[in-house]
């Protein structure tokens, strides 16, 4: 299973909190799970021919677009949420607030049924890759690159915290929509949903779904 560093999801220095709940979640199931990170967009192609056998963090248009398998156990959020340099007033409200702005998205993330055409057709777009691409957003925004960035709040200021970027940015912020997450896997993967969502239900049961939660949400 792969994915980019998307912390605290999955993260570069420890595994982030979806990782291990993937991983504790097939344990209880008497499977173990081998972890990759790479690129988010070689990871869905990785997984449409097989070659892995699922991808962490996806929307369901991105599962349906790659031809990936999910069901109904969802594994956190994704929002559209805006930041800026530290003491730039700008603030967004509407669609139309970003229309004189420099923007930097991730390659490959679906920004949903609004924000995701927009973004198509902005002719100031950058697009981040590789697998750290929100630090590489965040550290260009912070040197003058582009005047806004756009990705989950929460993974925005987790990540510049572990940056030390923290107090060189501001939320300016968010669209009012949030698209659920979910594992999605490759089409031969059926038993393996089953098991991950077995998995997942009992460690919620035994409290350790919520211990692991809090240990990253602590750091």
């Amino acid at each position: 299973m792969a994915s980019d560093v998307w912390c605290p999801y999955v993260c570069d220095t420890q595994p982030g909190y979806l990782v291990e709940i993937m991983q504790r979640a097939f344990e209880s199931q008497g499977d173990k799970v081998i972890f990759t990170q790479m690129p988010f967009k070689r990871a869905l192609k990785e997984a449409q021919v097989g070659n892995i056998d699922a991808v962490l963090a996806i929307t369901a248009t991105v599962a349906a677009a790659n031809q990936l398998l999910i069901d109904d156990t969802e594994v956190g959020y994704v929002s559209n949420d805006f930041f800026v340099v530290k003491n730039n007033s700008w603030a967004y409200h509407q669609l139309s607030d970003l229309n004189q702005q420099s923007i930097a998205v991730i390659k490959g993330y679906d920004y949903g049924d609004v924000l995701e055409p927009y973004l198509q057709q902005h002719k100031a777009l950058f697009l981040a890759s590789g697998e750290d691409p929100l630090s590489m957003n965040i550290i260009r925004l912070i040197k003058g690159r582009h005047k806004v960035i756009v990705d989950n709040r929460h993974v925005i200021e987790y990540t510049a915290k572990q940056l030390g970027l923290i107090d060189k940015i501001q939320y300016a912020g968010s669209m009012p929509d949030k698209q659920p997450l979910y594992i999605g896997f490759h089409a031969r993967q059926t038993a393996a949903i089953a098991r991950f969502a077995l998995g997942v239900i009992a460690l919620k049961q035994s409290g350790e779904y919520q211990q692991i939660l809090d240990k990253y949400q602590s750091l």
